[in-house]
């Protein structure tokens, strides 16, 4: 690999010194930098969700307080509970619930009147003593004149028995219907309407009518799960057994009716069978349910507030919520923290229990990871900008030391490959030289003719080198800047010919097919006719160099509108996509030629191209492998000369 010149690897080194040191320390410093900042965040983050939890906390105990007094005032319930719970009072004698319908059942049943069994002696007893239904079935009948709701309940519901007995079904169904429309009296401890429906269902399902049965069944559901009837849990349960049966599948109820029942029941319990278990006020969380009670109590009277924990969630937590933003925090019952909230709790979550706040809930206080002090927010985009910085300033100057590095290297095996191929092309004559001088020497007493011979083959090296020499001289002259270009309006078309018959001359002898086609009329362009001349000899060399197998080489010259177009066309090698782009660069020289080790400085196209461009003029190739390039010349016509029609071709072959 080639080494770096002198004069560009004391620069590199000193450019490497200067960005890579400083980069190298600022970015330690930015990386603790942002340690060290992140550390602070941290703790002002603890510091933020310390501040939070405890404006929870104060939240809800101020929320829990203001409930208490309100349910120890009188004049409560004074608006509807929310959604999710219940208002509960009790008194001596009597339980309230509002709404009444949010509970499944109570935690005993109605107290309505029910009519003693005496009043039914005489009709049981012919039923099931005597075993005389007729006699029975007049009896309940005459007992339908009755004015005693409970005495004429009892008796149809007899009455409706006997006839399921002597196999009337359908009267039986009238009779039941009949007694649905007792709803003050009971019946065996359950309202008589509701024990109309049940037998109801029951004697249809004996009946096996399963449309009516689901129809029956259906709505005496949809009226137990609104709280039509006030039942106790025993009964409650059996009749949800029932309804199960008879539908097939489990009773769907509103959710919580049953935890709301269990609250209730809980608070009758302690109110009624343990009085002084119960202090006269505060809130519970129910292990079984997790549902929360509130309660007061005064003048013999107990008022009391249940909810679901939705209800708990809108009503405190959503209070806790607002007070301790951007912080989220969550009312549980104790004991019911998840266990990865427990594993984060130390850098996200704040877990306050109940036994450390006093409330019957566990809080948890969470903040969100995207939350962000605003002081450490603005210093943190200021480090990371001047980081990005550092880092722009490191990538950018290891792109140039390693662009200055390919391009030295690259500059430097180009020069090297253009002297190798100097050094070629000057042996080539220079042998020669040596050769025929030598001849000469060695044999004074040489023929005329034959010593003719040598010194014209001195006389073609000589000119070759001279060529050579002049063309790396008038390469200098043109990178320098230095060349200067004599226009003047002249005819392309006859100096191109006239070259291309110099060049036809010079490889003369060889088996070579050169055509030259040209418009007719006027081709004339303001140039400089040895510079245009060099630029079209350098063109047809290395047409000639690189025709391979098919040494045919064919230059037209055309007028397009305001431009006059010299094209060299051969078919030889051609030339690869990826270095047609780079042909017209100094020293450079294809991968083939190269391989094929075809003579030439790669300087030729590079002083077409400076030739061209001092013209105003441009140069473009157009190449295909195996199949031969084509390179043309465009030139500004001069205004002064009008294109005429018609064409002339001149070719020859040698």
């Amino acid at each position: 690999m080639a080494r770096w010149p002198d004069r560009v690897r004391g620069p590199l080194v000193l450019l490497t010194t200067i960005v890579a040191v400083p980069a190298a320390a600022l970015v330690f410093l930015g990386i603790r930098l942002l340690q060290q900042d992140r550390a602070l965040e941290r703790q002002r983050r603890a510091e933020i969700l310390a501040e939070a939890s405890e404006r929870a906390v104060n939240a809800v105990t101020r929320d829990l307080a203001v409930v208490l007094r309100t349910l120890a005032d009188p004049s409560w319930p004074a608006t509807a509970p929310p959604r999710g719970s219940i208002q509960i009072s009790f008194s001596r004698d009597s339980i309230r619930v509002e709404p009444s319908g949010a509970i499944a059942y109570w935690p005993s049943g109605a107290a309505l009147p029910e009519a003693p069994d005496a009043a039914f002696r005489e009709i049981d007893q012919a039923e099931l003593a005597a075993r005389d239904l007729p006699t029975a079935l007049a009896r309940a009948q005459a007992l339908g004149a009755s004015t005693n709701d409970a005495v004429l309940a009892g008796a149809l519901m007899r009455k409706a028995r006997i006839l399921r007995k002597l196999g009337h079904l359908g009267d039986a169904l009238a009779t039941y219907s009949e007694l649905t429309r007792f709803t003050t009296v009971a019946i065996n401890g359950l309202p008589a309407d509701l024990q109309a429906r049940k037998t109801r269902c029951a004697l249809l399902a004996e009946l096996s009518r399963p449309s009516d049965l689901a129809r029956e069944a259906a709505a005496l559901e949809t009226d137990m799960a609104a709280g039509h009837w006030r039942v106790d849990r025993g009964s409650y349960e059996y009749l949800r057994s029932l309804l199960t049966v008879w539908r097939g599948t489990a009773t769907a109820l509103p959710p919580d009716r049953e935890a709301l029942a269990d609250a209730v029941g809980w608070l009758d319990a302690q109110w009624t069978e343990v009085p002084r278990s119960l202090p006269s006020s505060g809130v519970r969380v129910l292990a079984d349910s997790g549902l929360t009670v509130a309660w007061s109590s005064s003048d013999g009277r107990l008022r009391a507030v249940a909810g679901t924990p939705s209800y708990v969630a809108h009503e405190w937590g959503s209070r806790a919520q607002s007070s301790s933003a951007p912080a989220f925090v969550t009312l549980t019952a104790p004991g019911a923290v998840h266990a990865s909230q427990r594993r984060d709790a130390e850098t996200f979550v704040s877990i306050r229990s109940a036994a450390d706040t006093g409330l019957p809930w566990t809080l948890v206080v969470a903040l969100p990871s995207g939350v962000h002090p605003a002081e450490f927010k603005s210093r943190r985009g200021t480090l990371l900008a001047a980081l990005g910085f550092v880092f722009v300033l490191v990538a950018a100057g290891g792109y140039v030391v390693v662009r200055a590095r390919n391009r030295e290297m690259t500059l430097a095996r180009l020069q090297s490959d253009f002297v190798t191929a100097v050094s070629h092309e000057f042996r080539t004559p220079v042998t020669t030289l040596l050769q025929f001088n030598a001849l000469l020497e060695e044999d004074a007493e040489l023929a005329p003719e034959q010593r003719r011979v040598y010194y014209q083959a001195q006389r073609r090296a000589t000119e070759r080198l001279w060529h050579l020499v002049e063309s790396l001289l008038d390469f200098g002259r043109m990178e320098a800047g230095k060349r200067r270009y004599a226009l003047e309006r002249l005819d392309v078309g006859l100096l191109v010919r006239d070259v291309v018959d110099e060049f036809r001359e010079e490889l003369s002898g060889r088996d070579l097919v050169l055509r030259c086609v040209a418009d007719d009329g006027d081709h004339v362009v303001e140039a400089d006719p040895e510079a245009l001349a060099l630029s079209v000899r350098n063109l047809l060399d290395n047409a000639v160099k690189y025709s391979g197998d098919r040494p045919e080489i064919d230059v037209t010259i055309a007028r397009h509108a305001d431009r006059v177009a010299i094209a060299v066309r051969d078919r030889g090698i051609g030339i690869p996509v990826s270095e047609q782009w780079r042909v017209f660069q100094k020293f450079t020289r294809g991968a083939a030629a190269i391989q094929q080790r075809i003579k030439g400085t790669g300087i030729g196209l590079a002083m077409v191209q400076h030739i061209v461009a001092g013209h105003r003029g441009s140069l473009a190739v157009h190449s295909v492998e195996h199949a031969g390039s084509t390179f043309t010349i465009e030139l500004p016509a001069d205004r002064a000369a009008l294109p005429s029609p018609g064409r002339t071709d001149v070719s020859a072959e040698n």
